[in-house]
């Protein structure tokens, strides 16, 4: 793995680090759904780095379906949010 790939993956697993940080702080829902968005936009952006590196195809699909994974679970924590609010 080329260098600039190493720097990369540090800086996301630095990223990583914080987003369960936010997770296991705790606090309300929404802090706790942003926090695993993060999670899951890191371990994508893994997947593609690895994927640039290494070449291999199926981790680029694999990308691809944890982030319309991601954004479907946002989408689903947001709008439940949303319909509690309004009680």
């Amino acid at each position: 793995m080329s260098t600039i790939g190493l720097v990369l993956l540090g800086i996301l697993a630095a990223a990583a680090v914080l987003g369960v940080a936010r997770v296991l702080r705790g606090g309300r829902l929404g802090d706790r759904a942003v926090g695993f968005d993060l999670l899951s936009a890191v371990f994508a952006c893994a997947l593609l780095v690895t994927a640039a590196e290494t070449g291999d195809g199926l981790l680029l699909d694999l990308a691809v379906t944890l982030g319309l994974l991601g954004f479907l679970t946002s989408v689903t924590v947001a709008r439940y949010l949303e319909s509690r609010s309004g009680r």
